[in-house]
C-alpha cells in the first residue's frame, strides 16, 4: 500500500512539473497561422526595443522597417477598433521616421521603441499586456503631481507633467487596444483639463487638484478594476496551466483513492 502511494505521489510530482512546459507546447502548436504570426511580429518588436536600449540604431531600424512592411499585412485574431488600428499604426511609422533622422536624441529614439512595443505586446498579451506594468510608475507620478498641486509649485509640477504624459502617450496605443474606448477618454479628458489651464496666465490650482482626483481615478479603474476577475478568467479557459494542472491533480488523487479502496476492500475480504 505504501510503495504503491509513494509510486503515485512520483508520478503525480512529475506530472505537475511537466503540465507547464506541455501545456507550453500544446498552446503553440494549436495556434492559428494568424496567431503564430503575431508572436513573430511580437519578437521583432521585442528585438527593436532590446536594440535601442542598447544603442544599436542600425540593429533598431532594420527592425522597425521589418514591422512597418509586415504589421499592414498582419490578419488580427480579433476584431481591433480603428482607432486602435491607427494608434498603433502611426506608433510603427513616427519610430521608423525618427530612427530615420540625424537629430533625434537616444531619449525620444527609446520613447518610440517603447512605444511601439507595448502597442505590439497588447496584441498579443490579452491578460498580461506589458502597458500594465506601468501602474506603479503611472501612479507614484501622479501622486507627485498632487503634491505639487497643493504646494502650487509651477515649475515643478509642469516637470513632473511633462514626464507623466509622456509615459501616459507611451503606452496609449497599447492600452487602446484593450480598454473599452470611454475609459481612454476618461484619462486624456483629464489630461486636456489639466494642459489647457497650465496655458493660461493665472492657473486655478483647485480645478488642477480636481482634474489629478479625476485622472487618478480614471487610472484606478483602467489598470486596476478589470483585473479583479482575472484569476477566474483564466481557470475558465480550457488552455489554461491552471486547469490542467488541476485536472492532473484530480486524477491522480482518483487513482489513489482506487488503490487505497482496493486495499482495504481485499483485507476486508481476507478476514
Amino acid at each position: 500500500m505504501k510503495k504503491n502511494i509513494r509510486f503515485l505521489l512520483f508520478f503525480l510530482a512529475i506530472g505537475l512539473f511537466l503540465s507547464w512546459p506541455i501545456h507550453s507546447l500544446y498552446s503553440k502548436l494549436n495556434q492559428p497561422i494568424e496567431a503564430q504570426q503575431l508572436v513573430a511580429l511580437d519578437q521583432i518588436a521585442n528585438d527593436f526595443l532590446n536594440y535601442a536600449k542598447k544603442g544599436d540604431i542600425e540593429g533598431a531600424q532594420e527592425r522597425i522597417v521589418q514591422l512597418a512592411e509586415k504589421f499592414p499585412n498582419q490578419h488580427l485574431t480579433s476584431p481591433l477598433k480603428i482607432e486602435s488600428l491607427n494608434a498603433v499604426t502611426q506608433s510603427i511609422l513616427a519610430a521608423k521616421k525618427s530612427f530615420s533622422s540625424a537629430n533625434v536624441s537616444e531619449q525620444q529614439l527609446l520613447w518610440h521603441a517603447t512605444q511601439v512595443r507595448v502597442a505590439i505586446d497588447a496584441l498579443t498579451h490579452e491578460h498580461q499586456p506589458m502597458w500594465r506594468s506601468y501602474y506603479p510608475s503611472l501612479v507614484t507620478q501622479v501622486q507627485n503631481l498632487q503634491q505639487s498641486a497643493v504646494e502650487r509649485n509651477f515649475t515643478q509640477f509642469r516637470e513632473q507633467f511633462d514626464e507623466n504624459y509622456r509615459l501616459f502617450l507611451a503606452i496609449k496605443p497599447g492600452m487602446s487596444i484593450q480598454l473599452p474606448e470611454e475609459q481612454l477618454a476618461s484619462i486624456s479628458s483629464a489630461y486636456d483639463v489639466i494642459s489647457k489651464e497650465m496655458r493660461n496666465a493665472q492657473m486655478d490650482w483647485q480645478l488642477i487638484r480636481e482634474a489629478l482626483r479625476d485622472l487618478n481615478g480614471s487610472i484606478q479603474t483602467a489598470f486596476v478594476g478589470e483585473e479583479k476577475s482575472t484569476f477566474a478568467r483564466l481557470m475558465m479557459r480550457p488552455d489554461s496551466p491552471m486547469t490542467m494542472l488541476l485536472s492532473i491533480a484530480i486524477a491522480l488523487v482518483a487513482a489513489l483513492a482506487y488503490v487505497a479502496w482496493k486495499k482495504y476492500d481485499g483485507e476486508i475480504r481476507s478476514t
